[in-house]
């Protein structure tokens, strides 16, 4: 094959080697058959549409959002990268207030991930980085200058201004004894942007997911759905053939005689001449020889297909820890399932997947970001996605109602994770004093707190006017003007009170 172009008035042609039918197929995303065997699976992200659903909601859902960076004063860079490489998100706030952490939003840094490469913005850059996590169950990035050279990340004052994320496939790790001394990068000009070459590991941004089975390498989720995925990919081109043959299972064709080669053709050419292409009438056929015609019947595992399919679909969302709803299947809130409210699976999924890879993320760029400073911190400011704005209102109305009820607020906190200080006065309990038991003859005749405290803390009078509501708001100026040591033993017919450090 030759290709000819022209430039500048000039016209240049150069030729290409023919692909073979298989990788010519892959390259036009069609059907690839392998000796025979039919359609096979060989790109599951291309090829499986449930794979490609878990994967890209991953993907855009860390991509969506922001990655900060900030700075930490008081050397205290060390406790923040420990509280974002927990993985709970929910310890962020007070990572940000407590420690004086304030946001950067300018500078080489902040260029730096508003724009990794030239050929790829932020939005684009972390989807490669979670779609890779996925399907190879590792990512590779490249720190490179303005020239595009590998950036040592070991030197003492590196200069990283772009990041390339490449094919781990294209990587191969060199182990000399038992240490890891160099990746082998086998690049090529039509499947990747730099040239074959080696690599130190201090020039390679490299995070995995955990591998039993070999501890240089990560294990991808998609190995273990590959099955589910191969199963459900080979149900949906049994699909697409049977209406491609107008959603006809085939015939049969019996005879008592022995047929000829020329007669079997002629037989097998009428019955494709019949069936031409899908959406069009069938045409008359005429048999000789003493031939019948059968049709088949749908056994049972062809009238299951679609709850085949349904299973293999839940199988494979569950490997990657999606919630299927994300991908709009909504049968089971729709049914009152078990699964919780739609909000709910959001706000757990946010919790559980997302926060566990924005952590791996952010651990993995300490080493880039601390080339700017090493008082910056790098991270994924996951507390400003709304889903998770409404699950820490909920948390914040369930604290009030704890805390209304006598919980003291640091407990409040530390069970609820509001994100607040410990405050000196947070250990003890406060009741509102605005509720007075009633009897079958109206208001109990209850003792009621007055200015004066007995001292043996004994039961309270009443007001000298026997006015209940009067002595209510003598015991709350009291409690204003904080003497709480006067009120600290009172024992009420209907309150009793116990302050607990």
């Amino acid at each position: 094959m030759t290709f000819s172009f022209k430039i500048g008035g000039k016209e240049f042609s150069f030729g290409t080697k023919s692909l073979s039918p298989p990788a010519q197929s892959f390259l036009n995303g069609t059907d690839v058959d392998d000796a025979g065997r039919g359609a096979v699976m060989s790109t599951p992200y291309a090829q499986s549409a449930w794979v490609y659903c878990a994967v890209s909601i991953l993907a855009q859902t860390v991509a969506q959002i922001p990655f900060r960076i900030s700075r930490v004063a008081g050397g205290r860079a060390k406790k923040v990268r420990a509280l974002r490489g927990s993985g709970d998100p929910r310890h962020l706030a007070f990572s940000r207030k407590a420690l004086g952490e304030d946001i950067v939003d300018c500078g080489d840094v902040v260029d730096l991930f508003n724009q990794p490469h030239p050929t790829m913005d932020a939005q684009t850059f972390f989807e490669m980085l979670v779609s890779w996590m996925m399907l190879r169950g590792e990512f590779f990035v490249l720190p490179l200058d303005a020239a595009d050279q590998p950036v040592d990340l070991s030197e003492r004052n590196p200069r990283v201004q772009r990041l390339l994320t490449l094919n781990p496939e294209m990587f191969w790790h060199v182990v000399q004894g038992f240490d890891l001394v160099a990746w082998r990068y086998t690049g090529s000009p039509l499947m990747s942007p730099l040239p074959s070459e080696m690599l130190v590991p201090s020039e390679v941004v490299v995070s995995k997911l955990p591998n039993p089975y070999l501890f240089w390498r990560g294990l991808s989720p998609l190995t273990t759905a590959m099955p589910a995925a191969q199963t459900d990919f080979a149900g949906a081109q049994y699909l697409k053939g049977l209406w491609l043959n107008n959603a006809d299972t085939g015939v049969i064709v019996t005879t008592d005689q022995i047929l000829a080669d020329d007669q079997r053709r002629a037989i097998e050419s009428a019955l494709r001449e019949r069936k031409r292409k899908a959406g069009t009438p069938d045409r008359p056929l005429f048999l000789f020889g003493g031939a019948k015609v059968e049709k088949p019947t749908l056994s049972m595992l062809d009238m299951q297909f679609i709850a085949t399919r349904d299973f293999l679909r839940q199988e494979i969302f569950a490997i990657f820890k999606v919630p299927q709803t994300l991908a709009g299947f909504t049968a089971d809130l729709n049914d009152g399932g078990a699964g919780g409210s739609l909000d709910a699976q959001k706000a757990s999924f946010i919790e559980s997947t997302i926060g566990g890879l924005c952590a791996r993320i952010e651990t993995a760029f300490a080493r880039v970001v601390k080339t700017f400073g090493d008082d910056l911190v790098g991270w994924f400011d996951i507390d400003s996605l709304p889903i998770m704005q409404a699950a820490r209102r909920a948390r914040w109305d369930t604290g009030s109602k704890m805390f209304a009820m006598g919980v003291p607020i640091n407990d409040v906190n530390e069970n609820l994770d509001l994100g607040l200080p410990e405050y000196p006065w947070g250990g003890k309990s406060f009741l509102p004093f605005n509720l007075q038991e009633v009897s079958a003859d109206g208001l109990a005749n209850a003792a009621l707190p007055s200015e004066t405290a007995p001292a043996d803390g004994g039961q309270m009078p009443m007001d000298e006017t026997g006015d209940a509501a009067k002595a209510f708001g003598v015991m709350g100026r009291i409690l204003g003007e904080g003497r709480q040591s006067e009120t600290s033993n009172i024992e009420h017919s209907t309150f009793n009170i116990e302050h607990r450090s």
